[in-house]
């Protein structure tokens, strides 16, 4: 027995059988096909060749060969598969079919295979576990995606505020009295209120997405972090304790925002107020003390910066009581 019959007995006795594409649409049977295909696929009435269509016979295989002359169409190498399906009149009891398109060099091929009793069960069993694995995938994404979702500030993209002050709490934990652990700067849109009267609160959610965008293009990925503190108000932590690098990185973003184009809306500007944690400190007064700057950059004229650094505890909280009379 030469290889070529060799190769199509052990196919026939594995209840399979392979059909050769000719052309798009047209297929013929390679080999001797085993006896299910003959019974489950009526041989030509004329020649009683073998089924060289069996999906004419078949709604389930009918689409698959629809997927298939696609996949045969785009000219890629590789296999698609059907997976299993039972179909009346088609399958017995226990058995069930599987086809698989097959496209290499030389040749695209589709395979029509038997399945039946321990095999048919092995694949239910390995069906309902991968059933199960998306499942739980599906759910596990779906989980991460709320996660995200309960971070993030659906108008602006950057961190609400309760995630904010988490992560700002992560920061000062293990801080010592060599490294000041962060600084903050506030930003608050100048005359935010006048934008949404003159023009509408669609353009004052512009304005506050564009800043959003603004504040996270101009600030390290990675090492500083932006929230919306609350209305028009944003938040960002930095990361040093290099206070002429922090007056730098505010006034980058003051100057981003003044010369950024809000749609049809004339020039909007920011007013920003830094300062720095110190060991010690309570941390929604250093809050309360960068906001008190802020402040002051609005009474100052608004669109500049406002910085205060104490430098323990004790400083801060005086800090904050000195900041209350600027402006008044």
């Amino acid at each position: 027995m030469n290889k070529t019959k060799l190769a199509e007995t052990i196919l026939k006795n594995l209840n399979t059988a392979i059909l050769v594409r000719e052309a798009p649409g047209q297929y013929s049977v390679h080999g001797e096909v085993p006896p299910f295909y003959n019974h489950s696929f009526p041989p030509d009435a004329d020649t009683g060749a073998p089924c060289a269509a069996p999906w004419r016979h078949s709604s389930m295989l009918e689409f698959f060969f629809q997927m298939a002359e696609e996949f045969f169409a785009g000219g890629e190498e590789g296999m698609i598969s059907s997976g299993t399906w039972e179909e009346e009149n088609i399958c017995e009891i226990d058995q069930a079919l599987v086809a698989e398109a097959m496209s290499f060099p030389g040749a695209q091929i589709i395979i029509v295979r038997l399945l039946t009793d321990a095999y048919v069960d092995r694949m239910t069993l390995l069906q309902a576990v991968r059933s199960e694995l998306l499942q739980r995938r599906i759910l596990h994404n779906d989980l991460e995606e709320y996660k995200l979702k309960s971070t993030i500030d659906g108008l602006t993209g950057v961190l609400n505020r309760t995630t904010f002050m988490e992560k700002l709490e992560e920061r000062l934990q293990g801080a010592d009295e060599t490294e000041p652990p962060c600084t903050l700067i506030m930003i608050d849109i100048d005359h935010f209120k006048n934008i949404n009267d003159t023009y509408g609160h669609q353009s004052g959610d512009l304005v506050l997405n564009d800043l959003g965008r603004i504040l996270l293009e101009n600030v390290r990925r990675g090492k500083d972090i932006v929230a919306r503190y609350g209305g028009e108000e944003f938040i960002v932590m930095v990361q040093t304790r290099n206070r002429k690098a922090v007056l730098g990185i505010a006034e980058k973003l003051r100057v981003a925002v003044s010369g950024h184009s809000f749609g049809s809306l004339p020039r909007v500007t920011a007013s920003l107020g830094c300062t720095v944690h110190v060991p010690g400190e309570n941390l929604e007064n250093a809050i309360r003390r960068a906001d008190e700057a802020l402040y002051a950059a609005k009474s100052s004229g608004r669109d500049t910066v406002r910085a205060q650094w104490p430098e323990t505890a004790a400083e801060a909280s005086a800090a904050v009581n000195e900041l209350k009379t600027v402006g008044t």
